[in-house]
């Protein structure tokens, strides 16, 4: 799989911000470079198997 860029959009200050997959994976939070708000454990728990799941189909 090609790396993937994706697109956010923080719910406090409305700014846009790309991450890359590999970030996303590595990273121990996310949150948003404008004002800081950050996905919960929850969110970043769920984006990480989505993205894994990605992953494992891509290779099949």
């Amino acid at each position: 799989m090609t790396d993937l860029n994706i697109q956010f959009t923080c719910p406090d200050c409305d700014h846009s911000f790309f991450l890359d997959s590999e970030e996303i994976l590595e990273s121990e939070f996310l949150k948003c470079p404008s004002c800081g708000c950050a996905l919960s454990e929850e969110e970043l728990r769920h984006l990480r198997i989505a993205i894994n799941y990605m992953k494992e189909k891509s290779t099949h």
